[in-house]
This record gives structure tokens, sequence and C-alpha cells, in this order.
């Protein structure tokens, strides 16, 4: 049985799941999800013109799927690795994946579904063995969030990459965010494992609220697991790479994973869709994708990555950066200087962008053109012919999830190569809205 919320990708026998969301309730699609095969619908109200034998009532749609997990998970016996952090959680997710593949069967959660929703749906959808590893990615985005994705899929080792100012709008100042990313570490029992940073103040901290057993990773003098330690070589850019591999040697260290097989595991990784991906652009530019997020952070790494490379002209495209609360203003002007710095020409998406470039000096302006979005943005590239790539160019598209950058990636990519198969969010679903 599988389970879906979305009538557009719904298949022959699956077992709808009716979620009130903030734009749409899906109540309103059970009659569509019904006609295009679903068996059934969870519901939290009967509907008008549906068979009640068609229905399950329940009080709460996401507590009911997240408690078919929690017990397909229990009955597995299935080992819990969850990975939360501001900074870095997918790849992170993603390297250790490769290092718990090397030793046994691996249920890892997939794309942004890191929410107790999404979390719920991939492992009641998944085919978990026994005593199998999940390499769960939580996120947080309000307080209490990552309390109970734990009261769900309780973990036996928790990894926290770094604690950062994003989601300030909803939880207010770093030290809020601090202690949403610590729930995690809170959660384990005296037999679990929690792997930090040594090297970020507020992840290091995490020591004392942890009941079980933990490895530092990092270049701190006292940290368990240090660079001596990493010999893989990846192709994935940027030097924050370092501390991705370092969680991942912490984490197979953790379950008892030899060094060297960890080594080959992390030899393996490939870069991941809109996550600084160096693809072939137009005209024989290069372009590096990272549309997929962004945090003021994220995009200074971004940046970093791009002064690194060897280019005749250094291109910015940069979306707006959302959930930044009250710092929002000052976030995006201290991203546009650095930008300034680094790339030749610059393009800014989005409102928050356009306030932020107007105080900058009329020299730094200068190099730094806004448009209102990426529907926009796109429009100019295709029509207005504002850039061109050439030879030797090197590209950054970067923005938050809301900025939709990677409608921009789309048309500087390579007219050879399929979008699909090198860009985030390129699915039908996403593209319509």
């Amino acid at each position: 049985m599988s389970f879906s919320t979305d009538t557009r990708t719904i298949k022959e026998g699956d077992t709808y799941i009716a979620i009130r969301g903030e734009r749409y309730d899906g109540h309103d699609f059970v009659q569509e999800a019904l006609n295009k095969g679903a068996e059934r619908a969870i519901v939290e109200r009967t509907i008008d013109g549906v068979c009640i034998t068609r229905l399950k009532v329940v009080p709460d749609s996401i507590e009911y799927i997240a408690g078919v997990a929690q017990s397909k998970v229990n009955r597995a016996r299935a080992q819990v690795i969850a990975i939360t952090g501001s900074v870095g959680k997918t790849t992170t997710r993603n390297a250790v994946t490769q290092v718990m593949q090397a030793a046994g069967n691996v249920v890892s959660s997939v794309g942004n579904l890191n929410t107790l929703l999404g979390l719920s749906l991939t492992l009641a959808n998944s085919e978990i063995r026994k005593n199998s590893r999940l390499v769960l990615e939580m996120g947080a985005s309000k307080k209490g969030d990552l309390s109970e994705i734990c009261q769900y899929f309780k973990p036996d080792i928790s990894i926290v990459t770094n604690v950062r100012g994003v989601h300030l709008e909803m939880l207010g100042t770093i030290e809020g965010v601090r202690e949403e990313k610590c729930e995690i570490v809170r959660a384990l029992d005296p037999t679990g494992i929690a792997c930090l940073n040594a090297d970020d103040k507020l992840t290091r901290g995490m020591m004392s609220d942890c009941k079980g057993s933990y490895l530092l990773y990092g270049m701190a003098s006292d940290a368990d697991v240090t660079p001596r330690q990493i010999t893989a070589e990846t192709g994935l850019l940027g030097r924050h790479v370092t501390y991705i591999l370092l969680a991942a040697f912490a984490a197979g260290t953790a379950v008892g994973i030899a060094p060297h097989t960890i080594n080959e595991a992390l030899s393996r990784l490939k870069p991941e869709k809109g996550r600084l991906n160096r693809l072939p652009a137009r005209r024989g530019a290069v372009l590096i994708d990272d549309s997929y997020n962004a945090s003021p952070d994220a995009v200074e790494a971004a940046l970093g990555v791009l002064v690194e490379q060897t280019a005749r002209r250094r291109i910015a495209f940069l979306g707006d950066m959302l959930e930044l609360g009250d710092s929002e203003q000052e976030a995006h002007k201290k991203v546009l200087q650095k930008a300034v710095k680094v790339a030749d020409v610059i393009y800014g998406c989005g409102p928050r962008m356009q306030s932020a470039a107007m105080e900058l000096s009329s020299i730094l302006q200068e190099n730094v053109q806004c448009f209102s979005d990426s529907n926009e943005l796109v429009s100019e590239l295709l029509y207005g012919g504002i850039y061109r790539p050439e030879l030797g160019d090197v590209i950054l598209v970067k923005g938050s999830q809301g900025s939709r950058m990677e409608r921009v990636s789309r048309v500087l990519l390579a007219e050879d190569i399929s979008p699909e198969s090198v860009l985030p969010r390129q699915n039908e679903a996403w593209l319509s809205i």
C-alpha cells in the first residue's frame, strides 16, 4: 500500500491522505483522488457525495500517517540516524547515507521531505528491512517541530551540522535556533550518540544536553574526528565540504564502520541537484547551480566557490533569502556587498534584493541589476538581452526556494542537457506553481 497527498501524482490503488495546508485543503480533492484510482482516503471529516466505506476518518491526518510510519519503524527495529542544522543538512544526509550503505540496508529521507509529514510519507512508502538504518534529515521552521518529529522517530544517533541565523522569523533569535536544533540531542537516551560540530560554539555546547555519549568533529584540538582521518577525494565544491565529510565520518565511527570503508564510501559522493553543482552552460560557459535554497552563510560560501573558479568573467544571479526576520534587510545588504567584490556582474532577484541594492553606494550599484522575481528575470534573459553567456564565464545561481532560481538555471543550462536530469524541482507539479 502506498500513500499520497498529491492528486497530480496519485496512482491506482494508492491511499490518499487529505491534508489541510496554508494554501489548499486536501479534503477538497478527495473525490478527484478517488476518481484517479485511489483505493480510499484518510480524512478528518466526511466528504459530501463520497461513500463512507471509502473513507477513514481520523482526528489528524498527519498524526495518522506518522503513526503508520512509526509502527513500521518499530517493527523493523530500525536504527534512526537524525540530522539537523542550519546549513548543510541535505548534503550531510547524502554523505551519511553513502557511508551507511557500506554496512547494510539503508533508507534515507529524500528531497526536501524533512518535516513530520514528509518523513512519515517517505517511511510509510519505503521497504524497511529488519535492523535497517534510517538516515533522516529533520528540518525545523518553528519551535516544537523537531520535538514532534523525535516523538515519532526517536534518534539513536544525532548529528548537528551547525547553528546559524536562519528561520529567525519563527524562532526569534540565534539562541532560539540553537534550542530547537538541540531537540534531536535531547531526544537521545543513554545509549545514544551525538555527533557535534566542534568548531561551532552553539553546536559544541549541546554536549551538556546529551544523556548519551558524543563525538566531536572538526578542526579543534580536542575533536574526535579531524581532517587527518579523511583520505577520500570527492568532486564536491566548497571549503564547507570538509565538515560534511567529517560529520559522515563521525556517523560511520558511531556505528562501528572501519575508517577505510568510510573513506571508500565518501569517495563515491557526487554533487546533488541544486547544491553547488558545476554544469555546462550555454555557449561554453560554466554554470554553478546552487538554486536549491539559501541563507546568508550559504550564499557567502557559494560566493567563495565562485571566486575560486578560473574565469574570464564571474556572474552571480542572487535570489531573495527568506525567513530572516528583523535581520532581513541587513543580511541582504551584506551579501550584495560581498558579491560585488567577487562577481563582475550581479543580477538580484526579488524585493529583498531590490531593497538592499538601493542601500549600496552608487559605485557598487553600477554592477548590480535587480528584478522583481525570477519570472521577470527569465523573461529578460530570454527576450531582453540583459546577459549572454560566453566562453570563459562562470555563472553562480543561488536563492531561497521561494525565489525559484532554478528557473534561471534552466535558461542558462547548455541546450543539450535535460534540465530534469540535473536541476532541482523540475517536476510538473512544482513548475505549475
